[in-house]
């Protein structure tokens, strides 16, 4: 499944504090493609974000794939009129930019924001292309990421399509909160509900009626600019 929808097991007791290794994000290594990782790896350049770095900008020249190591970042896009709507929330396994190892003058289609310290291994197109010209497994490595990247695209659209706003709703909050976690509840989601519409496809009206119930059942609590996930088990049922 892609990287930024992938389900997670939660299986423990539903009290605040209380510690759980599944709600962490994921082990960078572990969900990156193997085939041809470590080539990757060695051939890209560490580098750190702070809190409100911009990553890349909508428009400017794709030429570098970046894997993220650890930390949270924002997907935002500009549309004509000057909106800013945000796309997606990643975290630490996620990857982007494989598009501009592959494509000449392509161009960031969104941007992308840290909203905390942030590690990231960026490659450069010609160091990709040296490194694949001598290990033809790297070329695996990219078809995996670009596999994925359809599927996640697919089932957005289906999701979009066939799947009622509030089980939509229930997964990026779901999605996202695996993205803040830190192993305690409760979980504290620092996205505005103007965020969360935008990632669910729908309308700030619709969105606080759909919260406004979570959190009369105890799900979760909403406060100014953010929310906690304070029952993850309740939430998850809430998304099939």
């Amino acid at each position: 499944m892609p990287l930024a929808g992938r389900g997670f097991v939660i299986n423990w007791p539903m009290a605040a504090g209380t510690r759980s290794a599944e709600l962490r994000p994921p082990s960078f290594l572990e969900v990156l493609p193997e085939n041809g990782r470590d080539r990757v790896l060695e051939a890209s350049r560490r580098r750190v974000y702070e809190r409100g770095e911009l990553l890349v900008s909508q428009g400017e020249e794709a030429s570098s794939l970046f894997l993220v190591e650890s930390g949270t970042l924002a997907t935002r896009l500009t549309t004509p009129g000057g909106d800013t709507v945000m796309l997606s929330v990643m975290g630490a396994g996620d990857v982007f930019g494989e598009v501009g190892l592959l494509v000449d003058c392509q161009q960031r289609t969104a941007t992308i924001q840290a909203f905390g310290t942030t590690v990231t291994h960026i490659l450069r197109r010609e160091d990709f292309e040296r490194v694949r010209a001598a290990h033809t497994e790297v070329n695996d490595f990219l078809l995996v990421l670009l596999a994925r990247r359809t599927d996640r695209l697919s089932r957005r659209v289906a999701e979009a399509h066939y799947l009622p706003v509030d089980k939509r709703l229930a997964r990026r909050v779901l999605e996202t909160g695996r993205h803040f976690s830190r192993g305690v509840l409760p979980v504290i989601v620092p996205l505005t509900q103007d965020d969360l519409a935008q990632l669910a496809g729908t309308t700030r009206p619709t969105t606080n009626q759909v919260l406004k119930r979570m959190e009369s059942d105890g799900v979760i609590r909403l406060a100014r600019g953010r929310l906690e996930i304070l029952d993850v088990a309740g939430l998850r049922a809430r998304c099939h």
